[in-house]
């Protein structure tokens, strides 16, 4: 609901009267207003922007009033006031006229807007004398309809020029950013539009509008005959045809994709304020020469008659009136009204202003609104009946209660979700042809009615993976489905869905509220056509060999039950499993499998690529007899035979050069190895991406949980990452393969090139010494 501020000096200027905030309140009540709070412009200022930016503002009263958001024309004072001093009978309803005049301004559209903003409609206040509290009236009342109507300038923006700088005809056109150069409002210097959109994209009110045309290789533009630049709507007037209190002669225009609604607003506006006109409620008109050549005149200002019957509408308010009567109220209601001759039906004359009036439904609640709803008699229906829920309610009522006895939590979800949850989160990408599409969906959240409950559960799931385990959720509500064959092309349809999250499997708790769920609707376990039971299925939401369809009486599918893939779960931000424990048990299987592949593969190119070559063989021969002649010097040596030492020092750097010469030797190989696995480890990875595929029995230490929680989501650190079972079975099985097949090294050559305990290979033995 758009609400506005109004000073309280003005409101009594405007009324001719000075009201009470007691008085003002009631008199906004009687016309189905709401005066929402009485406050002051440094109040308000205060209370959003803070105390400093607030300081030196007027501390006048401002009356703040919650308006309908189909009333326009009460946007603003003018109307405003217009309007409750008709309801009051002070005033009678103006006749809005256009003006005759001998030459009328013209405005040209060029085919260059149909890519951008393809309409446009003009119209000029001629004479018009303001002053501040009227200017201000009229720059407000431009940026409600722009936050309203205009739906944030995307269907129609607003430009207001002072007519007497510029001179006519005005083209409207589309041009490239560079060709366009002017000097914006409020600004010292001329930009480029693509120089404008730069510095607009800092600037807090203007910013929000940039998107609108950013993407275009043309921006829209109005000119007059000698090429100065108007506006550039929807961003930006320009500087030269600025309007101030002083303007006498205002030419309005408004650009759109939406051409009704580029009329409602020129006619809101004209007719609010040409009562400032020299001759008041009239308008001069300006002729729009569109892009096929022809010429149409705005603003239209049309009035529409509309026939009303007399006894419907004192049925739907609850009314027995006259239609003399009738008519005399909706008078009060700017709505002029003829009673016919039998006194059935009424000819409503609907005013320019009153674009909110639709329906007949719309003239019976002005009729309640002026005869006062308070005022309607509270009576007893003529008809007794004896009230009775609807059945599937009562049903749907009954089955909550007796799941939640069941131990069951029940989730009350939101009817839309984003087009993301009901198709590729779900791994059914086709499913969201089936689906009710927002138009203008506010946020991503809210972009599809739901085809499914199983995404709001999961999301409740997500937001409560903290509470104690197991969770089980319910919920009973209804989903939307495209429908070709119903009147509104789509259909509700009343589902069961339920999730148990654990860390256990679980099948049985799901399979057991099923059975509940059927004993309960006196249905039985059976084969037959009269029962129901279980088939295997496949369905892309659940694993392979894990999903079965509940197949109910004559054959018909009742549902599903399953262990939800893992997928799904990472897509929905779920740490654990739902119903799937034994996926770890399956996956830690792969996953040593594949450790088993990889070692076999690696041993196997590496005795190609090493170990069956003349020169390993004859290096390690070499290792392995200088070792041994090592060990057997070092065993036989004294402590204090010093030349001896020397003499093992000597064999010791030998025996070092060899095993670099082998290290060598087996990097040169293993480098084209390493890079193989890399590929291989990059590409099983993928498969396991975001998967928890066992759960380690301790939290690991933090510099650990880098590796070992690698891509996965959540806090919970026990869970173990692919890449973290991978090196693990990796490293261990290979090194077994390694012996059983020999082509490890003996333990003197292992205990050779060990370093000590404080030093390298190089001097062990002296550490050795000095240790013992």
């Amino acid at each position: 609901m758009p609400t506005i501020g109004i000073r309280k000096a003005v409101i009594d200027k405007h009324f001719g009267k000075v009201y009470s905030e007691k008085e003002f309140d009631e008199l906004c009540f009687d016309y189905g207003l709401e005066l929402d709070e009485v406050t002051s412009e440094r109040t308000a200022v205060e209370k959003e922007r803070g105390g400093k930016v607030a300081e030196g503002l007027c501390e006048e009263e401002v009356y703040r009033i919650e308006l309908p958001a189909n009333r326009y024309d009460l946007l603003a004072i003018e109307g405003l006031s217009r309007a409750i001093r008709i309801f009051l009978n002070e005033i009678s309803q103006p006749k809005y006229e256009i003006a005759t005049v001998s030459k009328k301004e013209k405005l040209i559209v060029l085919p260059e807007t149909a890519a951008v903003r393809p309409f446009v409609v003009a119209a000029i206040l001629r004479n018009v004398k303001l002053d501040e509290d009227a200017y201000a009236s009229f720059i407000d009342l431009q940026d409600k309809l722009h936050q309203n109507i205009c739906r944030k300038r995307t269907l129609v923006a607003i430009g207001t020029h002072d007519l007497d700088t510029v001179q006519g005809p005005f083209t409207y056109g589309a041009e490239k950013p560079e060709e366009i150069r002017f000097r914006p409002l409020n600004e010292t210097r001329e930009f480029t539009a693509k120089e404008l959109m730069v510095h607009y994209s800092g600037e807090s009110h203007l910013k929000p509008y940039l998107p609108i045309i950013a993407d275009k290789e043309r921006y829209p533009v109005i000119r007059d005959r000698n090429g100065v630049v108007l506006s550039m709507p929807p961003i930006i007037n320009g500087e030269h045809s600025k309007i101030r209190v002083d303007t006498r002669n205002i030419f309005i225009e408004a650009t759109a994709t939406d051409l009704e609604k580029a009329r409602i607003v020129l006619d809101t506006i004209v007719t609010l304020f040409s009562q400032y006109c020299e001759k008041p409620f009239t308008v001069e008109p300006v002729d729009v020469q569109d892009v096929s050549g022809m010429v149409v005149q705005y603003p239209e200002l049309k009035y529409r008659r509309e026939k009303v019957n007399v006894e419907r509408i004192n049925k739907k308010i609850g009314l027995n009136l006259t239609a003399n009567e009738m008519a005399n109220l909706l008078s009060r209601m700017s709505l002029s009204s003829t009673a016919s001759a039998d006194g059935k039906t009424l000819e409503v004359l609907i005013p320019p202003t009153r674009h909110d009036v639709l329906h007949e439904c719309d003239i019976a609640e002005d009729v309640g609104i002026a005869f006062g709803f308070n005022r309607i008699a509270h009576q007893f229906p003529r008809e007794h009946t004896i009230a009775e829920p609807f059945h599937l309610n009562k049903l749907s009522d009954l089955l909550r209660i007796d799941v939640a006895a069941a131990g069951w939590t029940e989730a009350l979800n939101f009817a839309l979700c984003s087009s993301d949850d009901v198709s590729t989160k779900l791994r059914k990408p086709d499913d969201l042809d089936l689906a009710v599409k927002i138009a203008n969906p506010k946020t991503v959240e809210f972009q599809v009615a739901r085809t499914s409950l199983l995404p709001g559960l999961f999301k409740t799931l997500a937001s409560n993976r903290d509470m104690p385990l197991p969770l089980k959720l319910f919920e009973l509500q209804d989903v939307i489905l495209k429908d070709s064959t119903s009147e509104v092309g789509a259909r509700n349809e009343r589902r069961l869905s339920a999730v148990y999250y654990s860390k256990s499997s679980g099948f049985e708790v799901i399979h057991g509220l099923l059975d509940r769920v059927m004993q309960l609707l006196d249905v039985k376990w059976t084969q037959d056509e009269n029962g129901y039971h279980l088939e295997a299925y496949n369905d892309s939401s659940y694993l392979d060999g894990r999903c079965a369809r509940v197949v109910g009486p004559n054959g018909m599918q009742l549902g599903m039950v399953g262990v939800v893939h893992p997928d799904v779960i990472t897509a929905f931000g779920l740490t654990l499993p739902l119903l799937l424990h034994d996926q770890m048990y399956s996956d830690c299987l792969l996953i040593i499998f594949i450790a088993i592949c990889t070692a076999l593969v690696g041993e196997a190119l590496t005795y190609v690529l090493v170990y069956r070559s003349d020169q390993y063989k004859r290096l390690k021969n070499e290792m392995e007899r200088k070792t041994k002649k090592l060990e057997r010097k070092k065993e036989t040596t004294a402590e204090a035979d010093r030349t001896a030492k020397r003499k093992i020092e000597r064999e010791e750097e030998r025996l070092k050069a060899t095993n670099r010469d082998m290290s060598m030797f087996k990097m040169k190989s293993m480098l084209a190895i390493g890079f193989a696995f890399t590929a291989l480890l990059s590409t099983f990875s993928s498969i396991f991406e975001g998967r928890v595929v066992a759960k380690l029995p301790f939290t690991p230490i933090s510099w650990i949980q880098g590796l070992s929680h690698r891509n996965l989501i959540g806090e919970d650190y026990t869970d173990c990452s692919f890449i973290f079972l991978y090196i693990l079975c990796t490293m261990t099985i290979r090194q077994n393969l390694q012996k059983a097949l020999g082509f490890a090294p003996s333990r003197a050559m292992n205990r050779q090139s060990q370093p000590g305990l404080f030093g390298t290979p190089s001097n062990a033995s002296s550490n050795f010494s000095y240790l013992r």
